[in-house]
């Protein structure tokens, strides 16, 4: 298989559109939807589980994004009816932002084989595709979670990151977050040496990815080099969790997100900060 066919074999599998997903329904798939109450409307697609995103997430002091236990990462996972050989396609209402949480939890579980829907329920909506009034109801799967530590970065990995010339750290948070007008933690800025580049730049109008070529090209522009390790970050590992799968999906081989994000390291009296602009005036 040449480099072509292998990026376009990591495509498929990491990302799945709405008719595809309807012609793969009756196999061995787990749907997963993280959509809030507010944004469900008329209905689920077919055999779809239904999860709260604060089920993924751990708070360990100020850092709001942490991963749940080993144990509880097993207990949830098998609850929602995902075996170790179980395809497991995460949904939301349409840009991923929830669902890739998930598919980043999943990898740090050691599970592979899992893929977004692009364009989230509101692309299967927009195909005119079936739709069912409640979520399935879910049989539990023995499941054992393996942790993969090469999916997580923490605050000692940036720290130790920080200059190194094998990694590059990727701010992908808003431009004010970025330059310390938008203080979301006691103080404001970014991770010394970090590169920006926004998580919603890989979106187009409708809130589906983008052409992957022209996403490659621009962070390639940004630095974000697919022979360096890569570590996103952003404000609780939502953000950065997003854009760890954009990357995955993207041929990049290793790539950590930062689970603390700013909430940890903002809230630091001991992490260097820097509050230079993107883009300084002269």
């Amino acid at each position: 298989m040449n480099a072509s066919s292998e990026n376009s074999a990591t495509r498929s599998r990491l990302v799945i559109g709405a008719r595809a997903l309807f012609e793969i329904l009756d196999k061995d798939v787990r749907i997963v939807d993280l959509r809030p109450d507010s944004e469900i409307q008329d209905g689920f697609i077919p055999g779809a589980a239904r999860l709260e995103y604060g089920q993924l997430v751990r708070r360990i002091g100020y850092a709001e994004g942490m991963l749940p236990t080993k144990e509880d990462l097993t207990a949830l996972l098998s609850g929602l009816g995902i075996g170790a050989e179980t395809r497991v396609i995460a949904c939301d209402q349409d840009s991923g932002i929830r669902a890739t949480r998930l598919l980043w939890t999943l990898y740090a579980c050691n599970h592979r084989n899992a893929a977004l829907l692009d364009g989230g329920v509101a692309a299967w909506r927009g195909a005119k595709l079936p739709l069912e009034e409640t979520p399935a109801r879910i049989r539990p799967m023995p499941y054992q979670c393996a942790m993969d530590d090469t999916a997580i970065a923490d605050f000692r990995y940036v720290t130790d990151s920080i200059g190194h010339d094998d990694r590059r750290i990727l701010d992908v948070r808003s431009p004010k977050e970025y330059d310390g007008i938008d203080v979301r933690a006691q103080r404001g800025g970014h991770v010394p040496g970090a590169v920006h580049y926004e998580w919603s730049n890989v979106l187009d109008a409708d809130k589906r990815l983008r052409n992957p070529d022209a996403i490659r090209s621009e962070l390639l522009s940004a630095g974000i080099d697919p022979t360096l390790e890569i570590i996103p970050y952003c404000q609780s590992n939502r953000r950065s969790a997003h854009m760890f799968h954009v990357l995955k999906w993207l041929g990049y081989p290793r790539v950590r997100a930062y689970a603390g994000s700013w909430s940890e390291w903002g809230n630091s009296g001991s992490a260097p900060i820097d509050t230079n602009p993107r883009n300084p005036t002269t």
